[in-house]
This record gives structure tokens, sequence and C-alpha cells, in this order.
């Protein structure tokens, strides 16, 4: 997941959160919660709802660089050889780490 679509994500769970808590805080004041009480209520909802659609993004292997394709340079192949060159790879985000101390995209 690059850069902008982890703002987008954040920004957008934000957003639901803030309309959650609204939405509880007036609902609160008809039924019997404590704003703190919806507050933490509608924090919860609003990290459920930011992991859900972190979540879902983390589900695509890679990166849209690559293509994942079958036949001779699939991507079984690709972790494979990704794999044999770095010893910190990982194929759930296919990262590497670097001398710098950075996760790189492995490009093999």
């Amino acid at each position: 997941m690059n850069f902008k679509s982890k703002i987008t994500a954040g920004l957008l769970a934000a957003a639901i959160a803030a309309t959650a808590l609204g939405g509880a805080v007036q609902e609160s004041r008809a039924g019997g919660l404590s704003p703190a009480e919806a507050a933490a209520i509608a924090g919860v909802g609003g990290l459920i709802v930011g992991g859900l659609i972190v979540g879902s993004a983390h589900r695509h292997h890679g990166h849209p660089g690559h293509h994942h394709v079958g036949g001779g340079y699939g991507w079984n192949a690709h972790v494979a050889r990704c794999a044999a060159r770095y010893r910190s790879y990982d194929p759930y985000s296919d990262t590497y780490l670097g001398y710098d101390g950075y996760r790189h995209y492995c490009r093999l």
C-alpha cells in the first residue's frame, strides 16, 4: 500500500469515526450514555472500520508494479527469487530490510 492510499484510508476512517461520534453523542443525551462513554464507543468503532479498510488493502500481495500471472514468471517464482536473494524478505509485503534500515520492494 503506497503512502497516498494509507493517507486516504486514514482520512476515511477519521471521517467515519467523527460521524459516528457525532451521532453517538446526540443519542447519549436522549439515552443513558454519558458523552465520554459515547466517545469511547465511537472511537472503538472507528478503529474497527479503519482496520477493515487497511486489512482489505493488505489482501493484495505485492504492490501495483507487479503483475501476478501464471507461467514461467509468476508470483511463486518471484517469491522464490526474492527469498533466495534477501534473508529478510517478507512475501506478505513483498519487501526486504535494506542495509539502510528501511524496507524496500523486491524488484527481482
